[in-house]
């Protein structure tokens, strides 16, 4: 049993957000069997006669479960997860039977109408599902104080990167350089200029952020430590975005990053400088825009 408490407990701490009514899961695990065995359903709640994006997962058998529509995880016998999108989805069943055998089983629903509230986020980074994003070409990159909300201090455009990269020797994440989002596994692809991918996932939280709560404490006769400066947060693991480097303190790599603006037509990252010992608290910021395909 101690495995099966164990594997509960990572079910739980692994959980994103279930988006719903929590439900006390009063099955114990019991003996083995097979993943065709489960009895489990996964339906979209119907209303005005449409599948809505609102389903309803249950499981009957003596397992510990987790249902993941691909984003969202829920880790309880039954409940609610909100899917993000129209169309078919896929909802996964991953189940632990007492003896610690894992396993899986796939639903199959179709949403027709998304009648509950989605994170407009998500649509404005994947767009329908999938979405391509690159540099702006002027003022892409560049540093500034944290109530700049953009490349301030100095501004390099698209060719100025290209520039840097041969300089540097870093990899070619300038012109013709791309990520795209995939929102179902959260998965990222950063693509440089050569051709070579880097496949990843990434993870967002959308939260607004004051200064005072990003940074030391600081002051500044232009600004207010309440000024706002970020509207969430964005890491990324295996993957990053295109030249992600505080190139003034050794070219550190930066996995985690400050969303200052994100729309369909804008995405701007943050991040502060790794430097220590700098005084003035430089903020690097990237400037991105869809790609046109």
């Amino acid at each position: 049993m101690k495995k099966t408490f164990l594997f509960f407990a990572v079910f739980a701490a692994t959980a994103l957000w279930t988006g719903c009514e929590p439900i006390v899961d009063k099955h114990d695990a019991g003996g083995s069997i097979a993943a065709t065995e489960l009895q489990a359903t996964a339906t979209s709640v119907v209303k005005d006669g449409k599948n809505t994006n609102k389903v309803y997962v249950h499981c009957t058998s003596p397992v510990l479960c987790q249902w993941s529509d691909g984003v969202n995880t829920l880790s309880a016998t039954e409940g609610y997860l909100t899917l993000l999108l129209t169309g078919e989805q896929t909802i996964t069943l991953t189940a632990m039977t007492a003896d610690g055998t894992t396993l899986t089983k796939s639903f199959t629903v179709n949403v027709d109408d998304l009648t509950e509230p989605v994170d407009p986020a998500y649509g404005y980074l994947c767009g329908t599902g999938s979405k391509k994003w690159t540099w702006q070409s002027a003022d892409c990159y560049g540093n500034g104080n944290p109530s700049s909300l953009a490349p301030e201090w100095s501004k390099s455009s698209i060719t100025d990167v290209d520039g840097m990269c041969v300089a540097k020797s870093l990899p070619h994440e300038g012109t013709n350089a791309t990520m795209e989002f995939t929102l179902m596994g959260k998965k990222m692809v950063k693509k440089d200029a050569d051709g070579n991918e880097t496949p990843g996932t990434f993870n967002f939280e959308m939260k607004n952020f004051a200064v005072k709560e990003s940074l030391w404490s600081w002051m500044d006769p232009y600004w207010s430590p309440d000024d706002p400066f970020a509207i969430g947060t964005m890491a990324f693991y295996n993957t990053n975005i295109l030249f992600p480097y505080d190139i003034n303190y050794n070219n550190a790599v930066v996995t985690n990053y400050y969303i200052v603006s994100l729309s369909d037509t804008e995405l701007i990252l943050a991040a502060i400088t790794t430097n220590q010992e700098v005084s003035w608290y430089e903020t690097f910021y990237w400037v991105f825009v869809p790609v046109v395909e």
